[in-house]
């Protein structure tokens, strides 16, 4: 059997206008011999050791995608380039190796003329992901949470830090002395720094136990609600201006009060959210569960003269739409109002199926002030 030599720099040349043809002789090339033995090509195999053992979509990869290529190749069909969608399983990624790899201007990605860029490790991130299969994943808050093998000898949180602190290449420091321990604990669940007499005490007494007792003396403070309470106020927008064009005096503290209660309390976390949403549905309904919904009264309100009542009142049932979907969802909703989403997985139709639950209350555009008046619907 005779061999045929061929001059490989031309066979390049001429291949890198059949582009599948041209990726595929890429990926041979790897395989017999141009790639390091991590699987990774030889000038990425240095950084074999830092990346995660399972590379995860939502947590590794999504975020690359979502910054570097769904401009032009992801959901929106009036941007998409080469009708090439990396949003979707479906796409052959043959290609990308070598497209990510590539020096050449006419084969790179991202493209030179994007200012765009991929660092190493970001290309080492993508090769493994597609080295063990290319999973996708639903968007991280749709996922089910699903129960984890933890070692006993270990405590979960323990557990899922020092996993962090490995990927990234870090290692723990020793335990904090007594002191700060109390001080973190203190700030962490009261947002009050602790009393001399919690320091004093865990310091010349300080053991597991006495530790633990001080964690339950927090938790059952009132100040834990407040401190929980804190975070909730950014999230339903409890601080935001009132108004468009001014921002008169609103008093939203019973249901500031609510909040604080419901995390004393400790309520399911699912009857805090129904009531929040819907408390006026939920099957009897009492005061407390309607004060609830004064979640959904904390958008801004126009009260200038002139303008259209329809119009700002559909503003506030957008407000609503978009509160929902960061507080309860994990994503922004703003952008499928006009098209669908360009990086979280929501239609323009769904938005207004969303959006026509919380247009279902009589109400007007205009908000209504008056001397013994509290800002009204």
């Amino acid at each position: 059997m005779g061999v045929l030599f061929v001059d490989l720099s031309m066979l390049v040349h001429l291949l890198k206008s059949t582009l599948p043809v041209f990726a595929l002789l890429c990926g041979l090339v790897c395989l017999l011999g141009g790639c390091g033995t991590s699987g990774l090509p030889d000038q990425l195999a240095h950084l074999e050791d830092k990346l995660p053992d399972e590379i995860s979509y939502n947590f590794h990869i999504k975020p690359i995608l979502s910054d570097r290529c769904f401009n032009c190749h992801g959901p929106d069909a009036d941007n998409r380039e080469a009708d090439l969608r990396l949003d979707l399983a479906e796409w052959d990624y043959s290609k990308l190796n070598h497209r990510i790899l590539s020096d050449d201007p006419d084969i790179q990605m991202p493209p030179p003329e994007s200012k765009l860029a991929l660092s190493e490790y970001e290309k080492a991130l993508l090769i493994k992901w597609i080295d063990q299969g290319a999973e996708y994943a639903d968007h991280w808050s749709f996922s089910a949470v699903h129960a984890q093998q933890i070692p006993s000898y270990i405590h979960p949180i323990d557990y899922f830090i020092d996993q962090d602190l490995e990927e990234k290449g870090l290692t723990p420091q020793g335990r904090a002395e007594p002191e700060q321990l109390v001080r973190r604990l203190s700030f962490d669940l009261t947002g009050l720094p602790p009393s001399l007499k919690d320091i004093d005490d865990l310091k010349d007494h300080f053991t597991e136990e006495a530790y633990h007792q001080l964690i339950d003396k927090y938790l059952q403070s009132d100040a834990y609600g407040e401190r929980m309470a804190a975070d909730w106020m950014d999230v339903a927008r409890y601080a935001d201006s009132d108004g468009y064009l001014d921002d008169k005096h609103r008093d939203f503290t019973p249901w500031r009060d609510w909040v604080i209660k419901a995390f004393n309390e400790n309520m399911p976390y699912d009857q805090f959210v129904t009531w929040q949403v819907a408390g006026d549905l939920v099957e009897d309904p009492t005061p407390e569960s309607i004060l609830a919904t004064a979640f959904n009264r904390l958008h801004r309100k126009n009260s200038e003269a002139g303008i259209v009542f329809e119009e700002y009142r559909v503003e506030y049932v957008a407000d609503r739409v978009h509160t929902f979907g960061k507080a309860f969802l994990g994503l922004t909703t703003e952008c499928a109002r006009c098209h669908d989403h360009k990086y979280d997985p929501i239609s323009q139709k769904e938005y207004y199926e969303l959006f026509a639950f919380f247009n279902s209350t009589d109400e007007m555009g205009t908000a209504i002030y008056g001397p013994d008046q509290t800002p009204g619907p």
